[in-house]
Order: structure tokens, then sequence, then C-alpha cells
């Protein structure tokens, strides 16, 4: 019996590898991590993109339910241009600080702060 437990493991130690794997986290990557919109500017970017080549889709949320100033967004894939709109008019202030949560499909969440001057 001892000699069949000794065989066996020498069998399976010599299935095994010494050679490291690589581990890629799948995750979310968005720049910039803050946006200023500075008096006359209504049109900024972010860049959205992700680590592996699995399907991606994103949600771009205001986390400031008061604020009508920031337009909400979505889109699917890698983008590096995804456009942040903000309408003016409905600024009621000289300075509006606000965050955007970026949420995706499985690879993380994020937020951007905002901050728009009148």
């Amino acid at each position: 019996m001892k000699l069949l437990f000794v065989l066996g493991l020498a069998v399976a130690m010599m299935g095994c590898s010494n050679d490291p794997t690589t581990y890629t986290a799948r995750e979310m990557i968005v720049t910039p991590k803050s946006l200023t919109f500075a008096s006359g500017v209504s049109v900024q970017n972010l860049s959205i993109t992700h680590t592996c080549t699995c399907p991606f889709s994103w949600v771009v949320n205001v986390l400031d339910s008061t604020s009508a100033v920031l337009q909400p967004t979505n889109g699917s894939g890698d983008n590096t241009k995804v456009t942040i709109n903000i309408d003016r008019t409905k600024l009621t202030k000289d300075t509006l600080k606000s965050f955007l949560q970026i949420t995706s499909n499985g690879y993380g969440t994020d937020t951007v702060l905002v901050t728009v001057i009148k």
C-alpha cells in the first residue's frame, strides 16, 4: 500500500511544471481621474478601456442626482474618447463639483471628479 502511494505521488510530481504562469487581472482603466470644465467649455473626453479581449461594456452615471448639468452616457468596447457633455444652462452656482461613476460588466467601478466653472 505504501509503495502504491509513493508511486502515485511520484507520477503526480512528474506532471508538475516549474514554469511560472502569468495572470492578467481583468480590470477597467479610466483616465483622467478628474475633469475640469473651464468657463465656456462644455465638452471633455474620458478614456475607458480594459485589460483583456473579453466583451466589455460600461455606463457613466452622475453620482450627485441633483446635478442636471452632467449628462450620463454608455458604450461598449475600449474608447479613448468618451464624450462627456454638460448643460451650462442648468448651472446654478459659480462652481459645481460632482462625481461620475463608471460601472462595467465585471471589470470594476471607478469614479471621476468633475469641476464645472461658470
